[in-house]
């Protein structure tokens, strides 16, 4: 739940705003900026192959031919989604001082102390969420609950193939008399005829089975958080192996996973550190701060790829990107109700309403 605190800024008397150091603050709120991280996340198919029982009989009776013998395991990319979360920024932390003479309006933090409005409730939610897809597998049926006594007895596979292969043409014979109207058991309802010919399909597949074998798959999705820091190119997330599915980013049993993390605008480049020590920016800085700092991102796009395939293209903004600005204290006085605002992934300013 969000924090609620409280704190003082006034016309006569300007509030005092200070970057926040742990330990050295006086008494007053203290509020984060955001720093925008991507969340990738990857969803693989994971099939695996069961070879029948009666797999090497599949060309001779039910004339199928390239039946696999063996078991196999394959992983294929079904997707890749993209999304943005907001995370505290140590380094962009205010400290707002209350003072005795001043009007106190409300700021609104998420548990991480994120400010996310000013004497209002927050517009949206805090991070945007992408549900992962639901691991599932598939049930076979057992094909012994639909052979005959004979099939059951018999000890030798040649001849449970001719069995089971002779059963399942007279499943279909079957099926398509029924289909054809020439079959004197047949029920009259359309109804009843569904239910026998979904139940005769059902026999086919499960005696079919034991020649073609069963294929089951399961969808898992791993999410990757990356929180970039200036322009990236071809940064590795992880690694992808048909054999293997998704692994580490060091282990090179698997082909790289890329994404581009590519600015829109100019970012600015960091000041000399001759010029941070300097007076002139000192003061600068602290009259850019009296009032309420906020970000201003800049759009990315970004991409995530193998050498072979593209996953994933978006343009989102992120706050790393772009500069910081101030909204003045003179906004917030007895004679005003200012509501603001503000991006809880991004720090930008969405609203302001008097």
């Amino acid at each position: 739940m969000a924090a609620l605190l409280a704190f003082g800024i006034t016309s006569a008397a300007q509030t005092e705003v200070t970057t926040y150091t742990p330990g050295i603050s006086a008494e007053g709120a203290v509020y984060y900026l955001p720093k925008t991280a991507i969340n990738v996340g990857i969803t693989v198919e994971k099939t695996i192959y069961t070879p029948g029982e009666l797999c090497q009989y599949a060309e001779r009776y039910m004339r199928i031919n390239n039946i696999l013998q063996e078991a196999d395991l394959r992983y294929f990319i079904k997707g890749v989604t993209l999304s943005t979360e907001g995370l505290p920024d140590v380094s962009k932390a205010y400290h707002i001082k209350i003072t005795s003479n001043s009007v106190a309006p409300f700021i609104e933090l998420n548990d991480a102390g994120v400010l996310l409005a000013v004497n209002a409730s927050p517009l949206q939610p805090e991070k945007s969420v992408v549900s992962p897809a639901k691991s599932k597998e598939e049930k076979s049926l057992d094909a012994r609950s639909f052979m005959t006594e004979e099939m059951l007895m018999t000890s030798s596979k040649a001849k449970l193939a001719e069995l089971v292969a002779k059963e399942i043409y007279n499943i279909r014979e079957n099926r398509n008399l029924i289909l054809r109207g020439q079959n004197e058991n047949t029920p009259q309802d359309g109804e009843g005829i569904q239910i026998i010919l979904d139940g005769l399909q059902q026999q086919e597949d499960a005696l079919m089975k034991l020649f073609v074998g069963t294929t089951s798959h399961q969808v898992i999705t791993e999410n990757y958080q990356v929180i970039p820091e200036g322009n990236t190119e071809r940064f590795i997330i992880g690694r992808f192996s048909h054999k293997l599915g998704l692994l580490h980013r060091d282990d090179l049993a698997g082909s790289p996973i890329y994404i581009d993390i590519m600015g829109k605008g100019n970012i600015p480049a960091p000041a000399p550190v001759e010029e941070k020590k300097s007076k002139r920016i000192i003061k600068e800085k602290k009259n850019k701060e009296d009032g309420i700092v906020y970000n201003i991102p800049d759009k990315v796009s970004i991409k995530v790829y193998t050498n072979r395939e593209t996953f994933a293209e978006e343009t989102v903004s992120i706050a790393q990107f772009g500069t910081t600005e101030t909204l003045s204290s003179s906004l917030f006085t007895k004679k005003k109700d200012i509501k603001v605002w503000f991006d809880p992934v991004t720090g930008a300013l969405l609203k302001i309403e008097e």
